[in-house]
């Protein structure tokens, strides 16, 4: 499987919007409030163009009909504070079959080597819903540890509050 990260454009605004508001994308995220294509624009232009979050278009690469690609996912790194070589590293579970681990998993390693070699962070950090274990076992293939537990931090889609685990990462 080939796939790459291009950055996102205004353009990619309805994929986003589908893909944030499918429920079993809605339920890994800490904010599950629907987003609209008014609020992915305003996003956009407040943290995209600013450059406090760069987002990506994850595509794969179809080479069986002549090459052509088409987009899969998003992930990005946001938070980027670059006082403190920081970053949050985030990635949408996404309903397309071709979302599965082995393009995430490229996905993240991508992503961190544009945190480290390009960026010149020290640490990327990431939050996992404790009781989504296929997230959890992603970012410890990539080489994050655990390096907390955040109890009853974020509710769920049922309103229930769910403990959090932050994964680590650092440039070593």
């Amino acid at each position: 499987m080939r796939i790459y990260l291009r950055s996102i454009t205004l353009d990619d605004g309805p994929n986003i919007v589908k893909w944030r508001n499918t429920p079993s994308v809605s339920a890994h995220c800490l904010n599950q409030q629907p987003i609209t294509l008014e609020s992915n624009e305003a996003f956009y232009h407040t943290y995209i163009e600013t450059g406090l979050y760069q987002q990506y278009i994850v595509e794969r690469i179809d080479e069986d009909f002549g090459v052509s690609s088409y987009p899969i996912a998003t992930a990005y790194l946001k938070d980027i504070d670059r006082t403190n070589k920081r970053c949050e590293l985030c990635i949408f579970t996404s309903d397309d079959q071709e979302w599965d681990t082995e393009s995430q998993s490229i996905a993240v390693r991508m992503l961190l080597e544009k945190a480290f070699r390009k960026m010149g962070m020290h640490k990327v950090y990431s939050y996992v819903f404790y009781k989504f274990l296929d997230e959890a076992n992603l970012l410890k293939c990539a080489g994050f540890m655990t390096e907390a537990i955040l109890k009853d931090e974020a509710m769920d889609a049922d309103g229930k509050y769910q403990d959090i685990v932050r994964f680590v990462i650092f440039n070593n």
